[in-house]
């Protein structure tokens, strides 16, 4: 059975698919980009390694845009890989691993994972599509 990670992130409960890889980290300082937000924030540097900053928030339901120029950074980041790349996700709160169900094949962003494996509630973060959302957050097309 497979593990995932399960944070807060406002009051959603994710869960992130554990490749043992994922590693909890406070975050450095950003440096914005011009383009790329809402999901991009920008880039930061965690142990001497400068990383995009994703705000998963961005796509949740009932998500709030930030105001123009607003820069409010999580405090906590998850750095884990997406799509071969290393990347930072911002979080609340890191709540522990669980064991999930084995993940169906989807086109969703996030699966709902009620009453699985101790994660009711939670919603599963699919990352690929995530890595498809971050490709499309950037095209300037």
């Amino acid at each position: 059975m497979p593990h995932a990670l399960n944070v807060r992130i406002g009051t959603h409960r994710l869960a992130l698919p554990l490749s043992g890889d994922q590693v909890a980290a406070e975050p450095g300082p950003v440096t914005a980009l011009p383009h790329g937000r809402p999901l991009l924030l920008g880039l930061t540097t965690v142990q001497g390694r400068a990383l995009p900053l994703l705000d998963i928030s961005s796509l949740l339901p009932g998500a709030q845009p930030q105001e123009e120029g607003a820069l409010t950074l999580p405090p906590l980041l998850v750095l884990t890989d997406l799509d071969g790349e290393r990347v930072a996700l911002g979080v609340d709160e890191v709540l522990g691993v669980s064991v999930i169900a084995p993940p169906q094949a989807s086109t969703a962003l996030l699966t709902n994972l009620s009453g699985v494996g101790g994660v009711g509630g939670a919603l599963l973060l699919n990352l690929p599509v995530l890595a498809s959302e971050l490709r499309a957050s950037l095209s300037l097309t």
